[in-house]
Formats: structure tokens, sequence, C-alpha cells
């Protein structure tokens, strides 16, 4: 999903460049490691994360408007938490999932965030 997001941003700059048109990136996608997310305790807090263990931290705020998804399923912010913590439980879960957060650059919101888990045995 990251990939395309990327692959289409790409995409449209070369179109933007070969029209002589200047293109603003507005948003930005990052893919998370589940163990350097870290969700607010509410909807409407502020996501902080890190893109590898020892990268810069960063935050962005989730807003009513953020779209959650799990294993590509729409859950609410409460379903979308649960499925977080109960993740994290697991070393081995936690280990090999990713968030992958799509936001706005100027506003820092978050305008989605999907989670891919491997599903318990």
């Amino acid at each position: 999903m990251l990939r395309q997001i990327l692959t289409v941003a790409a995409l449209a700059g070369v179109v933007g460049m070969a029209h002589g048109q200047a293109v603003e990136i507005v948003s930005q996608a990052a893919e998370v490691p589940l163990v350097e997310l870290d969700l607010p305790a509410a909807e409407g807090g502020l996501l902080k994360f890190a893109v590898c263990k020892g990268c810069e931290p960063h935050s962005v705020l989730m807003s009513g408007n953020t779209s959650y998804l799990v294993n590509d399923r729409p859950v609410t912010f409460k379903e979308f938490a649960d499925t977080v913590a109960t993740a994290k439980e697991s070393t081995e879960i936690a280990r090999r999932s990713l968030a992958a957060l799509h936001f706005e650059i100027a506003s820092k919101r978050l305008v989605m965030i999907a989670l891919v888990t491997p599903l318990p045995q």
C-alpha cells in the first residue's frame, strides 16, 4: 500500500515536471514497526512513532476524521487500539507487525493508519 502511494506520488511529479508545473507535496506516508508505535489513550491525541529503532521520533494528530484499518478491514479507534495492545502482548507478533501511516505534512494530521499484523494461530 505504501509503495503504491509513493509510486503515484513519483509519477505525478514526473508528469508535472514534463508539463512545466511545480508539484507540491501535501501528504506523506510511513511504514512503522509496531514496537515503535505509541497510540494516545483516546482518539484526538498525538500518535508518536519512529520509523526504526533508534530513529528520530515524530508525532501526528489523530482526529475524528482519521480512518483505521486492521488487515484491510475498517475498524473504530477503540478496535484499532485494542488490536495494537493485543499484538504488543506477543513479542513475536509485535516484531512482525507494521503500521502504515498517511498524514498531511502541513497540519501533521493523521489521515489513515493501517495495521498489518499476523493473525493469531
